[in-house]
């Protein structure tokens, strides 16, 4: 699908200050040479005060002046679009106890395409399907829409703004949303929000409340170090990383119940992201103990970090399961590199995009029912790296 790249604010705006009657000419020569075309939307307004260092008010009553002008149209719960409009689809929500006007019959699933360790059916594609065969049912067609290669948080955040905005322009009935830069886009977010039902998958957008589905990370990472336990393990290494993401902090909170109802030590290791090359400080330290101090079982927050630490593991001499036992979470690297099967907590794909379409079709209903969280149990795939430890 083509999508078009309308960016946030324009650098060619100067941001010394100007008084408040030049700002709505500013804006009106940015529209009339083309800068800002026809059906773009406007910058925010924050983002135009702080590009022209003027009050948001002043920013406001400029947008205003060029509605009044007839070059901006202004639409409830939405940033202003330069005109004319009228090929785009209204976003106005609905008032109260009245359902959605549907704008069309296909329905978007916002997502990464998946990582180069998943091989055969990925994740991503059994959400899909999942919706797919939900939707079908309701007379509804899904539309997988691409949000590209994870990266920087600043890059996730322009390319999903990008097709979040696509979604409106053309005229999607309502969206399933994997958000990867979680800390951004809080207000296109709402506006996306207002206009059709959207369903956010796995991460939540910070400071917007919005339909949630994803799993229960707590109990399943709970579940997974109970697993070790079970098998014999006295000394668990949790492997995580510094996101303050709800399910990662959840999975860590679902580490430690399970060792202190074990009577265990706490040992919760932090890795480098895998686009930086740190050095694995706490990692080495802790495997550098004596036999009889150091972990014999890793449970890592996902499985590319299981993969990691399987390697990083390699380059220091031990062998998984033969020294160290190891877990992973999602189950989509269900083989290790060194052809070990991988422990992982499985997570129900198709069934979060069932359930996904299933309240995102609820919210088409009822517009101000109170949202929705939903938390789907996972399954423990047991497979070879989890053994128990040497005797």
């Amino acid at each position: 699908m083509e999508l078009m790249t309308v960016p946030e604010s324009r650098s060619s705006i100067s941001p010394a200050k100007h008084p408040k009657n030049t700002v709505a000419g500013m804006l009106r020569d940015h529209i009339q040479s083309g800068e800002y075309k026809a059906g773009d939307w406007l910058p925010t307004e924050r983002a135009l005060a702080e590009d022209l260092g003027v009050d948001r008010r002043v920013v406001r009553m400029a947008i205003e002046q060029l509605v009044r002008d007839g070059l901006v149209v202004r639409r409830p719960h939405c940033r202003p679009i330069v005109g004319p409009v009228e090929e785009l689809p209204m976003a106005e929500p609905p008032r109260k106890n009245e359902s959605y006007a549907a704008k069309s019959n296909l329905i978007a699933l916002l997502m990464w395409h998946g990582g180069h360790f998943e091989s055969g059916v990925t994740s991503q594609q059994r959400i899909f399907w999942g919706m797919s065969q939900a939707l079908t049912k309701a007379g509804y067609h899904a539309v997988f829409i691409d949000v590209g290669e994870i990266n920087a948080e600043a890059e996730n955040a322009i390319r999903e703004a990008q097709q979040l905005r696509d979604l409106l322009k053309r005229g999607f009935g309502g969206a399933v949303f994997y958000p990867y830069a979680y800390r951004s886009n809080q207000e296109l977010v709402e506006e996306i929000r207002r206009a059709i039902p959207l369903v956010t998958i796995d991460r939540r957008i910070e400071g917007v409340d919005t339909d949630f589905v994803g799993v229960n990370n707590h109990q399943a990472m709970y579940d997974t170090v109970m697993h070790l336990v079970n098998q014999g393990h006295r000394r668990i290494a949790y492997i995580t990383k510094n996101e303050q993401i709800r399910a990662v902090q959840d999975r860590i909170q679902g580490y430690m119940d399970a060792v202190r109802v074990a009577n265990l030590d706490e040992m919760i290791l932090s890795i480098p992201s895998r686009d930086q090359e740190q050095v694995w400080t706490s990692v080495d330290t802790m495997f550098r103990l004596p036999k009889d101090e150091r972990p014999t079982a890793v449970a890592a927050f996902n499985d590319y970090a299981a993969v990691d630490m399987v390697n990083r593991l390699k380059t220091m001499g031990f062998s998984v399961p033969g020294d160290v036992a190891v877990t992973g979470f999602d189950d989509i690297v269900p083989l290790l590199p060194t052809g070990v099967g991988l422990t992982t907590m499985a997570q129900p794909y198709e069934e979060i995009g069932k359930v996904a379409v299933e309240v995102l079709l609820r919210r088409q209903k009822e517009r101000s029912a109170p949202t929705q969280t939903v938390e789907l149990p996972a399954r423990l795939m047991v497979r070879e790296s989890s053994n128990g430890p040497a005797s």
